[in-house]
């Protein structure tokens, strides 16, 4: 059972490590936390099925199509909710992205809520168990972790190796200092916000087989997601990627020898366990602060 339930926790963890380096992303890049990021993840997911399920297009499509569409959605939210506030407080910049965290859940009922409140995504892989000795295995999770594994390499590439990565890392570290060098700030925030949205997009689509789709599917893993990264600190990408797993292991043993009612919770108690600890998180900066 404990062998189950770890790989069930990190098949979570690696869905809630995409979703909380987007928001880390965003942060870094902006100062800002995006709140609608659950529900662009929402979206992403229903697209995915429309793609797959409704027009009968290959599952790589639909997961090209879902990250597509949460990249468009990123530069959206970063021109409407973001751009126009940007010198603004925070307050400002929160109420902002709430706003449109409901406009995209407004939006998934009247396009896909008459569909049904739960929507089924078949699985990739048949799902009889791999067995192990004692241990269980269900190939749809190692798709799904695998998966999750390699977009997260594949992002770290990107920073690493491509120049409007290194453009993303400067802007993170100092925009001030990125401005002066010519790092035209304005552009690399809106890439920020549509990379990150378009992480929420790979995991909404990995998530899909594994879960039921619905309207309000996005806030329950945008905390997920910011728990992990709370937990981590806000401006550490490993630190998030740790944080996720540790949440998404927490959560499935605590669902499996103590009982389900505590799965929904366990996000809410590892934040507020790590901001009384070490507000900065496990591998946060030290002082956190808009440049």
């Amino acid at each position: 059972m404990f062998a189950y339930l770890a790989l069930a926790g990190l098949t979570n963890g690696a869905l809630y490590a995409l979703v909380g380096i987007g928001i880390v992303l965003i942060y870094k890049a902006t100062g800002a936390i995006n709140f609608a990021q659950g529900d662009m993840l929402m979206v992403a997911g229903f697209v995915a099925y429309t793609l797959h399920v409704t027009l009968h297009l290959p599952y790589l499509v639909a997961l090209l199509g879902a990250v597509a569409a949460c990249f468009v959605l990123g530069l959206l939210a970063e021109r409407i909710a973001f751009r126009p506030l940007a010198n603004a407080d925070i307050i400002s910049l929160v109420l902002a992205t709430v706003g449109l965290s409901f406009m995209l859940k407004g939006f998934g009922r009247v396009v896909w809520g008459g569909l049904g409140d739960y929507l089924s995504f078949p699985p990739l892989v048949p799902n009889d168990p791999i067995m192990f000795g004692d241990i269980i295995l269900l190939p749809q999770q190692l798709v799904v972790t695998g998966g999750a594994v390699l977009v997260i390499v594949v992002f770290a590439l990107f920073f690493k190796f491509t120049s409007l990565g290194r453009m993303m890392q400067a802007t993170a570290d100092n925009r001030r200092a990125a401005r002066l060098v010519g790092i035209r700030v304005d552009r690399v925030h809106a890439l920020a916000f549509a990379v990150g949205a378009a992480l929420a997009g790979a995991a909404a689509a990995l998530m899909a087989p594994i879960t039921l789709l619905y309207p309000d599917i996005g806030f329950p893993l945008f905390i997920k997601g910011f728990a992990a990264a709370v937990f981590g600190g806000l401006d550490s990408l490993p630190g998030t990627l740790l944080g996720a797993v540790a949440i998404g292991l927490i959560e499935s043993l605590a669902g499996g020898y103590v009982g389900s009612g505590f799965v929904d919770v366990s996000a809410f108690l590892v934040i507020m366990a790590v901001l009384l600890i070490r507000p900065r998180g496990l591998l946060g900066s030290a002082a956190l602060r808009r440049a």
